[in-house]
């Protein structure tokens, strides 16, 4: 029996997020010939980097979820959108 061979191609870098920055934006997502609107939840880490945390179908699930994560208080994990570097420590 022959083994599957896996190989890494690339590799998403995650981080956490305060709930305080979590936003819902409305996107259009192309699904055959038609599109739809998408709720994707961004928010942003100390160091000013945008981060996917989740997207819903429904605006008003989204707007729950963000407010709900406002109001425990825990930071939320994500995937950090690609291309974006730490902001560089000022010198003193």
């Amino acid at each position: 029996m022959e083994k599957t061979k896996y190989e890494l191609k690339a590799q998403v870098e995650t981080a956490l997020v305060l709930p305080k920055t979590l936003q819902a934006e409305t996107q259009m997502m192309p699904i055959g010939n038609a599109s739809i609107p998408m709720y994707a939840v961004y928010g942003r880490t100390d160091d000013d980097r945008k981060v996917w945390t989740a997207t819903f179908v429904d605006s008003d699930e989204a707007l729950a979820w963000v407010q709900a994560s406002k109001v425990f208080g825990r930071a939320v994990r994500g995937a950090v959108i690609a291309d974006q570097k730490p902001a560089e420590e000022k010198p003193n």
